[in-house]
């Protein structure tokens, strides 16, 4: 109940703040995010971070990525490629843990792993977004120059025809 006079649309912060205390619902949150409050499998790490790796390491473990998006849950290849990838995404070994079936994040890690991964993502499309619009302001080139050798060709045509005559 939000409220002492069990009223609708009155809702009193310190007493669902006292409920919420007596239930022992805040202690659990607050242990959890203490301890490793996100977790991931390690299938799901490597596809989703495996951008965050230098290409280099994409490139050698290409095969093994694909692998382990299919793996199961607990399969020791797709563990290990996580214990790799994770060892060149983050810096600090103490805010993971590398569990049997999952990868275990202290707080803010995972928020972190996300900013950077909309940045590297972000970067990847305005890579691509240049490389269309270079391809189609080439294309849009080739064929004006087209057209216009085209019409010199014509007028040249025209020309000789007039002095023919």
């Amino acid at each position: 109940k939000p409220n002492t006079l069990n009223k609708p649309a009155i809702f009193d912060m310190a007493h669902s703040a006292h409920q919420l205390r007596c239930a022992g619902v805040l202690e659990a949150v607050r242990i959890s995010r203490m301890a490793y409050p996100n977790r991931m499998p390690h299938a799901s790490f490597v596809s989703r971070y495996a951008l965050l790796t230098p290409s280099e390491w994409q490139a050698a473990h290409e095969v093994d990525m694909a692998r382990a998006r299919a793996a199961a849950p607990g399969d020791e290849s797709a563990r290990a490629l996580c214990e790799g990838a994770l060892a060149l995404v983050v810096e600090d070994v103490s805010r993971y843990q590398l569990g049997k079936t999952k990868v275990f994040f202290r707080a803010f890690l995972l928020e972190a792993l996300e900013q950077r991964r909309g940045n590297a993502l972000a970067t990847y499309a305005v890579v691509v977004q240049k490389m269309l619009r270079s391809a189609l302001w080439s294309r849009r080139f080739r064929l004006l120059r087209l057209s216009s050798v085209r019409l010199q060709a014509l007028r040249r045509r025209q020309v000789q025809l007039s002095e023919y005559r």
